[in-house]
């Protein structure tokens, strides 16, 4: 890659403006809160999402007019379009190469774990209970709980990924909270469609039918999140259960690591965040709450692809940097996001670490189709 390869397009910098012109009605929210309770953790939060990516640290090799970026103030805040959209990026990048080795063992099934909508003030306690139940769900799957009469080891469990996501009806007000995970089962899981249920129709018409396994997790899930005994007899009396559908990944993970109020920020879905009292209903239930979990195999693993892409992002960096220097030594600016625009618009260069990082990960893909 040579130096225009590098450099960051334009449009980047357009983006990442338009993921933050809202950023004003979320501080307000958080200076209202301020205002209400004189606690500055509010205060804090009202600052730091107000001037999140506004300012940039460049070092500026001015006879070349290229800008090597070093530093960006990010608020990293739940109700950030801009950060979290950056974070969902490096969630996928980071559990990405991870699935993707295990592929070759493992059908990476996407499972969608549903509960009933529910009103503004239940959404907390609901999702306590969820992040409660699952663990237990994956304990049959993996053997450490066992159901006499049932197998569920023969799936061939290996571990699972858990993202959290939140949508919201305008309409009748209500939350949808729901669980997507990558859940690695054996490579030759049966997922054929057998059975129709309420879930299987959409507005009257048939969309799906589900599979053995499908129809155990729904009615294992009902059981868990209403509190009753998992057992034969609980399952096979159950009619049904709550929704939960799996069908094989194929290589897209994306679902599980997005933002987790999926619409928030979207206009035609109602931009749900930009309403006071939704954002405060919000904020409690997700404050201190892990959006991301893994289990098994998936739990604190060791990202061995990971820590090579970084040597390689070093070394293509540090060959860039030092052939910048040879001309000249770079002086630091700090310099408003409208000015990098403005900037961009005149010719100058930028680059950076993160971006060399995304074009050699564009770069492996790639190669990887090829093969």
């Amino acid at each position: 890659m040579d130096i225009s390869e590098r450099v960051i397009d334009e449009e980047y910098f357009r983006d990442l403006k338009q993921h933050v012109s809202h950023n004003y009605q979320i501080s307000e929210f958080y200076e209202n809160l301020y205002r209400e309770t004189d606690d500055f953790t509010f205060y804090n939060k009202s600052k730091s999402i107000d001037c999140c990516c506004k300012f940039w640290d460049v070092d500026y090799f001015c006879l070349q007019n290229v800008k090597d970026v070093k530093r960006v103030n990010l608020c990293r805040d739940k109700f950030c379009f801009n950060c979290q959209s950056m974070l969902a990026i490096k969630r996928q990048s980071k559990f990405g190469s991870i699935l993707d080795h295990f592929r070759k063992d493992y059908m990476v099934v996407h499972m969608v774990v549903t509960v009933p909508n529910c009103e503004p003030e239940e959404l907390l306690p609901l999702l306590d209970k969820m992040y409660k139940k699952f663990p237990y769900m994956m304990k049959y799957f993996k053997g450490q709980k066992k159901v006499s009469g049932i197998n569920f080891t023969k799936y061939g469990y290996g571990g699972c990924v858990r993202g959290l996501e939140v949508t919201y009806n305008s309409d009748i007000g209500t939350f949808h909270p729901h669980f997507h995970c990558m859940v690695l089962f054996c490579k030759d899981l049966d997922l054929t469609p057998k059975y129709i249920n309420s879930f299987s129709y959409d507005n009257g018409q048939l969309l799906r039918k589900f599979s053995d396994l499908e129809i155990l997790l729904q009615k294992v899930w009902f059981i868990l999140m209403n509190d009753c005994t998992v057992t034969e007899k609980s399952i096979n009396q159950l009619r049904e259960g709550y929704s939960v559908t799996c069908q094989d990944s194929e290589g897209y993970y994306h679902e599980c690591f997005k933002y987790a109020c999926k619409g928030a920020f979207d206009e035609s879905k109602g931009a749900f965040l930009y309403k006071e009292p939704t954002f405060r209903v919000l904020y409690q239930a997700l404050k201190n709450r892990r959006m991301i979990q893994g289990y098994g195999l998936l739990h604190n693993f060791n990202d061995l692809d990971g820590e090579i892409l970084d040597d390689e992002v070093n070394e293509e960096y540090n060959r860039v940097i030092a052939k910048l220097r040879q001309i000249e030594e770079p002086i630091l600016y700090i310099e408003s996001l409208d000015e990098v625009i403005e900037r961009c618009g005149f010719g100058c260069r930028y680059i950076s670490k993160s971006n060399i990082k995304r074009l050699i990960i564009e770069r492996r893909r790639e190669l990887d189709g090829q093969t």
